[in-house]
This record gives structure tokens, sequence and C-alpha cells, in this order.
């Protein structure tokens, strides 16, 4: 192991589902690892987090994200692989959570009758603080997620994006060196996810160089905040990369959006023998098109599509070339598994 942030090799977890009357009645009967009766959730993950990085891991629901997640919080003890954080190993849980929090999605483990600044103070006692310590720590997270002003209210009237900004403000109590957010954007508002976003470049990533671990099923997310990211499906770890580079390994294609005026007729008649895939929606007034051109590289489809619109009497007002969308790479490594 490394002294990266974050290193496994080979994680897995499987789960054995509820056992049956034959089990109970039997209970000296052994059942085999690969038995119809467990789940793999997570599969032979290999993963580096590099210090002071934010890492983006993209899945559907059921990928196993979020079982990756408890792994690496030691809330789930791993069936096979090997795994550490800051080069100490798993196994070594309450050395582990001392340098690490998380903040979920769906937190529900506040106490709503208490105010903000009460439950952030109870919460700080559990994590070792003393009754000073946890009303300074309380008051210091309370103005950096902006939540001064809402402090001494009761948690159960705080809006969805104060209660995040609160969980996350708990998961920091302790000065961690490693953030896991566990879909921390769901069920909020666009207003809400652009505040957060702000305060997890502003304070957290450039405040404090925090290591962060990002879990959601939101591209542009990921596409904002991520160093890097990580696609998962069916339990496993199927590509990651800089955005730029799981686009390359789409292979060569060339995206192209031609917005086309003054073009009598059908523009699919243009697309016969053409070098490439030729898409096309009406654009507004009659004889304006917008054609979609994608093709296997170089541009002697781009070429040719000009050549045809010229001699249909088409007047071409812009070109634009296009790059393969994170869309398109989550679509290619999350479908493929499931035609498998």
């Amino acid at each position: 192991m490394t002294d990266a942030a974050i290193q496994t090799e080979h994680l897995s977890k499987q789960f054995s589902l509820p056992r049956g009357w034959g089990d109970l009645l039997r209970p000296g009967r052994r059942r085999r690892t690969d038995a119809p009766g467990s789940v793999v959730a997570v599969d032979g993950v290999t993963l580096t987090v590099n210090q002071g990085e934010l890492y983006g891991l993209l899945g559907p629901n059921g990928a196993g994200k979020t079982t990756l997640i408890r792994l690496l919080c030691t809330m789930v003890v791993p069936s096979s692989g090997r795994g550490s954080i800051f080069g100490v190993d798993l196994s070594q849980s309450n050395q582990i959570r001392q340098m690490i929090g998380m903040a979920s999605g769906d937190e529900r483990s506040f106490y709503w009758r208490l105010s903000g600044r009460h439950n952030l103070e109870f919460f700080g006692a559990l994590c070792g603080l003393d009754e000073t310590q946890a009303r300074q720590r309380a008051g210091e997270l309370l103005e950096k997620v902006d939540l001064a002003s809402h402090a001494d209210r009761p948690f159960r009237t705080y809006s969805s994006g104060q209660k995040q900004r609160l969980s996350i403000a708990r998961a920091l109590l302790h000065h961690p060196r490693l953030l896991f957010l566990d879909e921390p954007t769901r069920s909020l508002d666009p207003t809400a996810t652009l505040r957060l976003h702000e305060f997890i470049e502003q304070e957290l990533l450039a405040g404090e160089g925090m290591t962060i671990l990002l879990t959601t099923h939101r591209l542009d997310e990921a596409a904002r905040l991520s160093q890097r990211i990580g696609i998962m499906q069916a339990g496993r770890l199927q590509a990651q990369g800089t955005p730029a580079e799981l686009r390359a390994r789409l292979g060569p294609t060339t995206s192209y959006r031609l917005h086309v005026s003054q073009l009598a007729g059908d523009p699919a008649s243009l697309a016969a023998g053409l070098p490439g895939r030729l898409h096309a929606q009406p654009d507004g007034q009659p004889g304006q098109w917008l054609l979609e051109l994608e093709e296997d590289g170089g541009e002697a489809g781009l070429a040719e599509l000009l050549r045809r619109i010229v001699l249909a009497g088409g007047q071409v007002r812009e070109v634009q070339r296009q790059q393969a969308s994170l869309e398109q790479v989550f679509q290619r490594f999350t479908q493929t598994v499931g035609e498998l």
C-alpha cells in the first residue's frame, strides 16, 4: 500500500440473502460463498485516490457506490481484497474513523427537536470533544456552512439544503483529512445544489485542501467538481480517469452541429452514402434545420455534407465541433455491462 489517501486492491463485498427454513432447521449446514443466495455488491475494485483531489464515483442506482463507501469507512467488513486510508489498513477501524468524515444525501440521524447548534454540540461530544471545544467547533462550522443565522432554530424547520449543509458540518467536526460525500445533492433544488457546489469548491477543496470521494449519479455534478471520475456498474469499476481521458476511450468519434437555412425538402436525402451518421431536426422557420453528424475520424464526412448542402441550395450558418459528452461515456460503460 502507498501513502495515497485511498488505496484498494481487488476489494469485494458479498452479502448473504435471508436464509430459508431449511437453513434455520439445520444450523450446521454450510453454504457456498458463491451460492445463489448471495449478492456481490462490490466486485474486485482496485482504486487509488490521491491526497487533495476530489474523485467522483458515477454509477446508476444499485451499482455498488454506497457499499464501497461503507467498506472504506469501516462500516462493513470486506469479503476479500484489501484497502487502506492514508496507509492505514481498513482493519484498523478506530484509527481510520479519526481521519475520515461522511455526509449522506439521505441523512436521518439528526434530532429534529434540537436546534442545529445543539445537534452539532451533541455529535461533537460523541467525537470526543469536551463541552468548550464542541461549542467552539459548532460555532465555527455553522459560519462556514452559512447557517449561523439559523443555528438556534429546530432542525425540523430546516430546508433540504440547510439539512444537507448541517450534515457536512457534522462530518467536519473532528477535522477529518478525508471526506466522503454520498449523493449530497439528492433531493436538492438547483439553487441549493449550486450553493453546495460552491461550498465544496471554495471551502473544502481550495480552503481546507481536503481529499473528497463523491458518489453521485448526476453527470453535471461529477463533471464540475471532479479531477478524476470512476464509473461503477454491477459492483465493478468499469473505467476511470479524467473527463478528457474517459472521452478519449470512446474512440475517434467526432460530432458536428450544423445550423442550415434555405434547405428545401427532407435533409434525410443528404445522408445517402455519407461517411458518417446524420441526424436532422427542424430549427425554427421553414427551410431551417439543425443537422448533427457523427463520423469516426477525419473530416471527410463533414466535407461531403457541406458540398451536398450547397448543391441542394442550402446555406450553412454555423458549424460547431463537439467532444463526446460525459453522458455518452457513462452510457457506453454502463450499457455494455448490461448487455453482457
